[in-house]
C-alpha cells in the first residue's frame, strides 16, 4: 500500500498529471463531435453548503465516467461562470451590506451598512 504524504504540493503533483494526460492525449476526440455531452449549469451559491450540492454534481460525474468507461468521447465542461452575482448577494446578506447601483453612482461609495 502507498503511503499518503502529510503535505500536498499541488504544483508538482498537478504538473506531473497534466504532462501525463497530455502524452496520453486524453482531451482529444477521435471524431468530429463527442459521443456524450454533460451540460453543467454554473453553481448558484444561495445558501449554506449541504449534501444536496455534492449529490447534484455526483450524478453528472457518474454519467460522464460511465460513458468514458464505455470508451466514448465525453465532453464534460465545468461551468463556473455565474458572473459572481450569487456570491455577491450572499456576502451582502451575511455582512448586512446594503448598496444599490443608484446609491453607488450618487455617493461614490461601494457600500453602506445598516
Amino acid at each position: 500500500m502507498t503511503e499518503i504524504p502529510d503535505t500536498y504540493d499541488p504544483a508538482s503533483v498537478e504538473e506531473k498529471w497534466r504532462e501525463r494526460w497530455k502524452e496520453m492525449d486524453v482531451y482529444s476526440y477521435e471524431g468530429t463531435e463527442p459521443d456524450y455531452v454533460v451540460d453543467t449549469p454554473p453553481p448558484y451559491p444561495t445558501g449554506n453548503l449541504h449534501i444536496g450540492n455534492a449529490l447534484g454534481w455526483c450524478y453528472m460525474d457518474f454519467a460522464a465516467r460511465y460513458h468514458r468507461l464505455k470508451s466514448e468521447d465525453v465532453l464534460f465542461p465545468q461551468g463556473w461562470d455565474c458572473h459572481g452575482l450569487p456570491t455577491e448577494v450572499k456576502v451582502e446578506e451575511n455582512e448586512d451590506i446594503q448598496c444599490t447601483r443608484w446609491a453607488f453612482l450618487r455617493t461614490g461609495t461601494t457600500s453602506t451598512r445598516r
